[in-house]
């Protein structure tokens, strides 16, 4: 069985992401582990781990899109945007018709920017923007690009609403909690948050860290063929490895177009790569 690939965790509330890599070198004794998008400590659910040299390929997985499962509570705003803050404002908010939350569905489809806020882990000067907003400094934070690709209002009762969106990279949930109490006429922060799928995986294939231990860890590591089980994939003979092992070109009869994933005749994966002109051109290599 091969000792890398990608472990899916259903993050528990009240640990980083962080904690959670701390957890896995300790149960896996590798070292190198990292995460593909990180979550609140006050939020749970979808988490992936790329194990050893899957980390090569974080920064693919980062790129996918998420959903989310998040309540928001109406008439409460707090300078973190969730329950872990504190209460900086509070009012009673209108009464909400079903018919004014239908409305905004379309609004919130149409968002194509938005500010991250300012308890973000965002860079300014070099430093975090959630340390300066600690120490009481003013972020002046830039609007930048998102895409709201899915959005749902699944309840609303004691002006708590539960919605399910899901997000392109770098869209903030806290934020779109805050936008969607505006276009309501009242504020809200976040007071729930699950990440419920990352792309094409979803939560139910994911393993609680609690169950986890060095005896079944493997038992949990989904290999990088179901992982981008959507690439065309391509097989090599040991000659064929040995050249796309060194960073050559291999001569093949695929014609497909696009990003391909290369396995060996064991279908263990051994990179990526693209097909041009008859021959494959080595991307990403584990060696």
């Amino acid at each position: 069985m091969s000792d890398f690939g990608v472990i899916l965790i259903d993050k528990p509330p009240d640990i980083t992401s962080f904690d959670v890599v701390r957890k896995l070198r300790k149960i896996t004794g590798i070292r190198k582990i990292g995460h593909t998008g990180t979550l609140d400590p006050f939020a749970t659910g979808l988490l992936q781990l790329c194990i050893g040299k899957a980390t090569r390929v974080v920064s693919k997985l980062t790129e996918n899109d998420k959903t989310y499962l998040a309540t928001c509570q109406l008439g409460i705003q707090t300078d973190t945007g969730d329950m872990t803050g504190e209460i900086i404002k509070q009012e009673e908010p209108p009464i909400i018709t079903k018919e004014e939350l239908n409305n905004i569905i379309p609004e919130i489809l149409n968002i194509t920017s938005q500010i991250p806020h300012k308890f973000s882990a965002v860079k300014v000067d070099g430093k975090r923007a959630y340390e300066l907003a600690r120490q009481k400094k003013e972020v002046n934070l830039q609007s930048r690009p998102i895409k709201i690709l899915g959005f749902s209002i699944e309840n609303f009762e004691n002006n708590k609403l539960i919605f399910k969106a899901q997000v392109s990279k770098g869209t903030y949930i806290r934020v779109l909690s805050e936008t969607i109490a505006e276009k309501l006429g009242t504020i809200g922060t976040t007071i729930t948050l699950r990440r419920t799928k990352i792309g094409k995986i979803d939560l139910n294939s994911a393993v609680k860290l609690e169950d986890l231990n060095s005896s079944n860890w493997k038992e949990y590591l989904f290999p990088l063929t179901q992982i981008f089980s959507s690439l065309e994939k391509i097989h090599l003979d040991p000659e064929q490895r040995e050249h796309f092992h060194n960073g050559r070109d291999v001569k093949v009869s695929q014609n497909d177009e696009g990003e391909i994933i290369v396995l060996d005749n064991a279908d263990i994966c051994v990179g990526f790569g693209y097909i041009k002109e008859g021959s494959l051109k080595p991307k990403i290599v584990f060696i």
